[in-house]
This record gives structure tokens, C-alpha cells and sequence, in this order.
């Protein structure tokens, strides 16, 4: 997604001032998509782009102040409302994507692969949503592709459409513990996420591309290297707020070109690893089968819960083919290895769709537009190991529930419908609230009848990847059954992490168990993990984390990895149970009497990763344990006060 914004970006053209507002640089964009710019245009194009490139880091992070990100809201609101107009005046998919598609090539902004794959997967969508609703504001489509964790002022957009509330039922005065099955036995469980199966994979091949992903058979190294961590305050100087507009200096391009000249050099970046690389690359086939072969060697698990993400990140070129291969794949390999009396119960990560975290309601039936192809292709996949009741709802939101046990149900929640990246929530973004509707029926049904419940969902609560409605009503959700959610688990950062809800009176409540990833794409070891739980709670007495090294791996790649426990996280960390009051315990005395154990969580956050752990600080420990109290977007005042409490800590 990040890469097709970056296309509409760039488009612009000359204009006699060096300032330029938002509706100036709309008839600059059209001009351009039209065709019907002058040659002296070209001097604006390149100022435009050249002002996006580094601006444009805002995408990709979580945290960013206004200076840099009211760039990139100026330049993309100019850019989606002249893609809006030339949509009105009749202009057909094929001219918009040619006419995007060129300019994307002459500006060398990524390769011309990506340029001609990118651009005509998403523009049937957008032009879909543009013709079909009226309130597809250009300021909501880049408020919600801008959106950041920490500042909800960042590109705001007003769409009363977002703004919904959950009808929760009264609490069941019935004790659950009082109905529900009892049970001897253990249940153990593995937990395992993000395969990100490139079945291209080149080993010793190209792992510093030209290309936003690696590795693949056919890539040529980078050339050119971009200075891109441009000070906010050059942004700052040249972008001013007038009313509800912005105001952008072009000279603002002047200052960047002075800061970031291109070095055009003969790189000599390592060869991609065997087992796979710490950089932006997906894993081959065979790292993947090591992953499940060595689970497999595991003699006592019960259930294995897979949390999603099938596809490789090579978005622009991503087939109906290549997504049904893998996932039939993916599958397929877990019952072999498994055998057919382990349970498999999956999750839909947002790289299964077509284009890329795409998922539109159940009622969008047209070619390129409709999801349902995969869920009805995953429905005969997973046919194995669901009910038939799992696959009929499965069917429809991409969600299903199963009792997996006497007492215990498993929901699989596809919440990439409340994905930022997701085109088809400004279509309708009510179509996640029925989605949460179902989740509280479900719920209340469990509660009832006294089962508990493990809630299986690709990406994690809170973060800046859903949007801000979706994480609020989830959280409330999550309090109002927390006595019936006995855990939940997510994948999609890649990181081992965990999430503490909390009540409105400040209580924790509830915990959210990230899985980690399968693969190193972006900097991490891979890791799979087991939890033991509670014959009768359900709820998770210990989770144990086993990972490899990937510098290690590939030093043998004639060698299967060496996997090893990394922790436990009862005895690691001196628990006495996995309850949400003791992780809240543990996260406060991690920054102020037991630092030692926060190093610790600092370490298995990226699974004690070459690339990220010794590059780790003072000021990253303490973000990312922050993430852990964040249960809803923008509720930070938790995560200051652990912040306050660490550096008043260490500066004593």
C-alpha cells in the first residue's frame, strides 16, 4: 500500500509561485495525469518528488511530528482529490494507470516492475469506491494511510461514518466456572505466525535490491543511495497551516537536494542467506518446512493455532495463483507433519488477499473488487479442520468460531478489516462494526453456557495499523468478557510482545499474546512458540519460546538450524502466574526496582536478533515496552508514566 500512495505522491507540475496549496497542486495533478503539462513542468514533477521521498518515512513510522507529516497529507489529499476528478470526468482505469504508471517510471521511484504491478492491482478498487460513495473524501483516504500511534492530529479527517459505538449485553449473572466441563488434562498449544513464503526465493542472491523487497530470482542490486532522515524542522520552515489547508514551499526541495544528494556507488552488500536474510526479504520454502518439522518433533501438543500471513511482501507482483499455491501450501504441510489427529486452526493475515490488505464487505460480488474468492478458497483448504458452521461463516467475514474442547471455543477474528491500509474502509467502514457485532454474539453465546474463549487475531489490539473507533469498541469488548476470554493471540509485527487491557477503573484485565514470526523479514529471528494451559481456566500457565539464529544458520546452510529454548516466561521473568495483574506487576517493576528483567524483554523482543537486539537503547527498551499498555490508539497516558518511572529510575 505504502508503495502505490508513493506513486500518486509524486505527481505535480509547474506554478509561477514557489508556494503551492492543496488546490493548486490539484490542478497540477490532473494536468499531469491528463498528459497536458507543458515541458517546463518538469522542473515542479521533480520538486514535488524529491520533497515526497524523504517526507515520506512518515509511512513507515509509528511516531512522527506535524512537520513532515503535513507534507505528505498536503501532497497526498492534492493527489487523491485530482485521482477523484479525472475518475468524475470519465477517464477509465486503464488511462489513469498508464498515465501513473509512466511518471512512476520516469521518476525511477522504485523499479519499473513495481511501477507496472503496483499501480493496476489497486486502481479498480479506488475508482470502484470513488464512483460508488459519495463520502470517499481524498482527506480520509490519507488521514487513514498516515495515521500514526502517537498523535491523532496527524492528517484528520471528519467522517461521521467512522464514528461508531458496540451495544454490549448485560453481564450473565451465572458463574461461569459453575457450568462449564471440567477437564484433566493440559492442553498444550502451538502458537505460530508470518510465514511470508517466497517461493522465489534466490539464495546467495540479491538482498540489497532495487525493489522494496529482496531476495527474489530476477533482482538487480541497488544503486543509488538516498540520505532520507532529513530533520523535522527542514519541514517545518517550508509547510504552513492556514484554515484547513496546507501551504507548501517548493523551494522546500532546494534545501532537501543540499541535505540528501543521491550517491550513485557499485555497492557490495552480502548475498541473501540460505535460511533467509535479517533484511527485507521473505523466507524460502525450505525455511518454512524446518519451522513445522520441528514443531512436529514435539510429541504432546494438542492444537496449533496459525495466526496468518501466507504471502510473501512482494505486493506488485502477487497472482490469484501464486496466494492459492501458498496457502494450500501452508496448510498442507501442517497436516502432513501434524498428522490428522492434531488440530489446525487458522487465521487470515492481511497479505492472503488480492491486491495486498485488501477486504471488501461480503456484498462487493465484482472481479478484482470481491475477497470472497478467498474465503471461499480457504474454506475447501482448511475443510479438513473446520465445522461445517466454521466454514459457512468463514464465507462471509473471513471469521469463524469452533469448540476445540469441552469448555474451550476458539473465535479466528479477520480484523484487517479495520486495517489503515484496507481501500475498502472508506467504502464502508461499518462493515468492520458488523464484524464486531458477530464477535460479541459469539462471545455472549460462550458466556452463557460457561465455555471459555481464545481469540485468534492477525494484528495486535491498539496498534496504529487499526483504526481508532475499531481499537476503543475492541477494548471494551474485551472488558466486558473478559471472564469468558481466557487468552488471545496475534502475529503480524514480527516481534515477541504482549498487550495488557485495562478497565475503566485502571485494573488490568486482560492480556493479548503476540506469536512473534516464522520469518526474519525485517530484522528478526524466526520463532515459534508453546503454551500450557489451565485443563479448566483455559487460561495460559506458561508460554516457552523457541528460536535460531539466523547469522548462525546460514554459516551452515548444508546444516538445519539450531533451534533453542530462549525462555519461559513464568520462570524468566519470576511470575507466579501468566494473570493480567501480573504482567501489569512485571511491566512496572521492570522500570523501576528490576531493570535486569527489562533488558530481558528487550532482547526477546526481537527474539535476540544480530540485526535489531544490540542496537537496542535506553530510549527503544522503553518504547517498546510502552506498547504494551496501549490497548487503544492514541491512549498513551499509561505508557507515559512507565516512561516517567524508567528515567526517573535509571537517573538515580
Amino acid at each position: 500500500m505504502k508503495v502505490f500512495i508513493g506513486l500518486l505522491l509524486i505527481l505535480g507540475s509547474s506554478f509561477a509561485s514557489r508556494l503551492i496549496n492543496s488546490d493548486e497542486l490539484q490542478e497540477l495533478f490532473t494536468k499531469v495525469l491528463k498528459n497536458e503539462t507543458a515541458d517546463n513542468d518538469l522542473k515542479t514533477i521533480q520538486d514535488v518528488f524529491e520533497i515526497y521521498r524523504p517526507a515520506s518515512s512518515s509511512l513507515k513510522m509509528q511516531f512522527e511530528s506535524n512537520g513532515r507529516t503535513d507534507v505528505t497529507c498536503l501532497i497526498c489529499t492534492s493527489a487523491f482529490a485530482a485521482l477523484r476528478d479525472l475518475v468524475f470526468e470519465g477517464q477509465t482505469d486503464e488511462m489513469l494507470s498508464e498515465a501513473i504508471i509512466n511518471i512512476c517510471i520516469s521518476l525511477r521511484i522504485v523499479s519499473d516492475r513495481t511501477c507496472k504491478g503496483i499501480v493496476p492491482l489497486n486502481i479498480p478498487i479506488l475508482t470502484y469506491i470513488i464512483k460508488t460513495t459519495p463520502e470517499a473524501a481524498p482527506r480520509t483516504f490519507c488521514g487513514l494511510l498516515l495515521q500514526n500511534a502517537d498523535n491523532p492530529n496527524t492528517c484528520p479527517y471528519n467522517d461521521p461514518r467512522f464514528e461508531w459505538t458496540i451495544d454490549l449485553p448485560e453481564e450473565n449473572p451465572i458463574q461461569n466456572d459453575q457450568i462449564a466441563t471440567s477437564n484433566s488434562e493440559v492442553l498444550r498449544a502451538v502458537l505460530v505466525t508470518d510465514a511470508h513464503i517466497d517461493p522465489l526465493y534466490e539464495p546467495n542472491g540479491v538482498a540489497d535490491c532495487d525493489e522494496l523487497t529482496c531476495c527474489r530470482k530476477g533482482q538487480t542490486p541497488r544503486s543509488d543511495t538516498y540520505k532520507t532522515d532529513i530533520p523535522d524542522s527542514v519541514f517545518k520552515k517550508r509547510i504552513h497551516e492556514v484554515k484547513d489547508d496546507f501551504i507548501m514551499d517548493l523551494d522546500l526541495a532546494d534545501d532537501i537536494r543540499n541535505l540528501s544528494n543521491a550517491i550513485r556507488t557499485a555497492r557490495n552488500s552480502p548475498r541473501a542467506g540460505y535460511w533467509g536474510d535479517y533484511r527485507n526479504c521473505d523466507s524460502p520454502l525450505w525455511a518454512y518446512d524446518d519451522v513445522i518439522e520441528t514443531i512436529a518433533k514435539h510429541k504432546d501438543i494438542d492444537v496449533v493455532y496459525y495466526i496468518g500471513d501466507n504471502i510473501d511482501h512482494h505486493v506488485w507482483e502477487t497472482t490469484y495463483e501464486l496466494i492459492d499455491g501458498v496457502n494450500s501450501y501452508v496448510i498442507d504441510k501442517m497436516k502432513k507433519e501434524f498428522g490428522e489427529n492434531i488440530l489446525v486452526v487458522p487465521c487470515i493475515g492481511n497479505h492472503e488477499s488480492q491486491p495486498t490488505n485488501q477486504f471488501a464487505p461480503s456484498t462487493i460480488k465484482g472481479d478484482k473488487l470481491n475477497t470472497t474468492w478467498l474465503y471461499n478458497s480457504l474454506a475447501k483448504k482448511w475443510d479438513f479442520y473446520l465445522t461445517e458452521d466454521a466454514k459457512a461463516t468463514l464465507k462471509k467475514y473471513g471469521s469463524f468460531t469452533m469448540l476445540i474442547r469441552p469448555g474451550l471455543r476458539v473465535i479466528s477474528l479477520n480484523n484487517n478489516y479495520a486495517y489503515r491500509y484496507n481501500w475498502w474502509l472508506v467504502y464502508d467502514p461499518l462493515e468492520s462494526k458488523r464484524l464486531m457485532e458477530w464477535l460479541v454474539r459469539e462471545l455472549h453465546k460462550a458466556e452463557l453456557v460457561g465455555e471459555k474463549v481464545h481469540i485468534l487475531a492477525h494484528i495486535p489490539p491498539g496498534v496504529h495499523n487499526l483504526y481508532y473507533t475499531w481499537t476503543r469498541e475492541y477494548n471494551r469488548v474485551i472488558n466486558r468478557f473478559s471472564k469468558t476470554i481466557a487468552g488471545e493471540f496475534n502475529g503480524h509485527t514480527h516481534s515477541d510482545e504482549f498487550k495488557v487491557f485495562y478497565n475503566e477503573a485502571g485494573a488490568p484485565a486482560a492480556v493479548a499474546w503476540g506469536a512473534g514470526s516464522a520469518t526474519a523479514y525485517s530484522g528478526y529471528n524466526c520463532n515459534y512458540k508453546i503454551a500450557t494451559f489451565d485443563p479448566n481456566t483455559y487460561e495460559p500457565r506458561n508460554i516457552v519460546n523457541y528460536v535460531y539464529n539466523l547469522t548462525e544458520a546460514n554459516l551452515a546452510p548444508n546444516r538445519r538450524p539450531h533451534w533453542f529454548q530462549l525462555y519461559d516466561m513464568k520462570n524468566s521473568f519470576q511470575l507466579d502466574d501468566l494473570s493480567a495483574a501480573s504482567m501489569n506487576n512485571l511491566l512496572y517493576r521492570m522500570v523501576t526496582e528490576d531493570l535486569l528483567s527489562l533488558d530481558l524483554y528487550a532482547a526477546f523482543y526481537s527474539k535476540i536478533s544480530d540485526r535489531r537486539w544490540p542496537n537496542c537503547n535506553n530510549y527503544c527498551k522503553i518504547d517498546n515496552l510502552c506498547k504494551t499498555v496501549v490497548t487503544v490508539l492514541w491512549h498513551r497516558e499509561r505508557c507515559e508514566e512507565l516512561r516517567n518511572l524508567f528515567f526517573k529510575t535509571i537517573s538515580n
